[in-house]
């Protein structure tokens, strides 16, 4: 038999009426012994359906506490559950750390290779440059340059610029062959007035390449960019 708030309330409204009280403090166990309304058929039915409402409501509390002990299992397994996630999660992401690591090992090797074969094909290509183009210089030094003269004469200054650098390396270095080289040089001079014949007045920095050894050593130019040594280079090409 199933028992809800209404049955509750109608049971007691009917022990209020037999009773004839006014108020619930009144019912007591001497009120039922005196109450001569209170017959035994009356008493009878009134506790028969009192225990029907009680065995009702022990049904019910035994069913919830059925379905709280369900719950507190099921909120368990997902506990453990979770707990057994969180350590998989923290493991892959021991995992990920790991290739990270490894991943950044390998970027760093591959460019430091990347950076050995750039500087060996650099050093090769300016080794191979500077014996070329002074070899090839050297006959036009003997044809356009005085003796006393105090930088190249300007018919020889298409020969006398050469990039020392591949031309995709971007450089801001040229390199000039064949200025005369004397013990108080003033070096800068010189180049900016090779410069100014090709109209460029670039802001230079400038130093003699290899040790004094009698001869003629190249110059080698750095320029504010680039772009500026580039159009060095065209222009001294024309």
């Amino acid at each position: 038999m199933m028992c809800n708030k209404k049955d509750v309330n109608n049971w007691l409204s009917e022990v209020r009426r037999v009773a004839s009280v006014g108020r619930d403090e009144d019912v007591n166990a001497q009120f039922f012994m005196k109450s001569r309304a209170m017959t035994k058929e009356v008493m009878a039915k009134l506790l028969s359906t009192a225990f029907s409402i009680v065995k009702s409501r022990d049904t019910d509390i035994q069913n919830l506490e059925t379905s709280l002990e369900e719950c507190c299992c099921e909120l368990s397994d997902v506990a453990d559950e979770n707990k057994r996630m969180k350590s998989e999660c923290a493991l892959e992401v021991v995992d990920l750390q790991r290739d990270v690591v490894r991943l950044q090992r390998e970027l760093l090797t591959e460019k430091e290779r990347q950076l050995s074969d750039l500087r060996a094909t650099v050093v090769a290509s300016v080794e191979d440059t500077v014996k070329a183009e002074f070899k090839s210089y050297s006959s036009v030094v003997q044809k356009t340059q005085q003796p006393t003269a105090a930088v190249i004469a300007p018919s020889a200054l298409k020969s006398v610029v050469r990039s020392v650098v591949e031309e995709g390396d971007r450089s801001r270095s040229v390199m000039v062959f064949g200025l005369e080289e004397n013990q108080d040089e003033n070096l800068g001079d010189k180049v900016s007035e090779l410069f100014l014949e090709l109209n460029e007045k670039p802001k230079i920095e400038v130093s003699r390449i290899g040790s004094r050894t009698g001869k003629m050593r190249p110059v080698k130019v750095t320029v504010g960019s680039s772009v500026i040594a580039r159009e060095i280079l065209r222009k001294s090409k024309q």
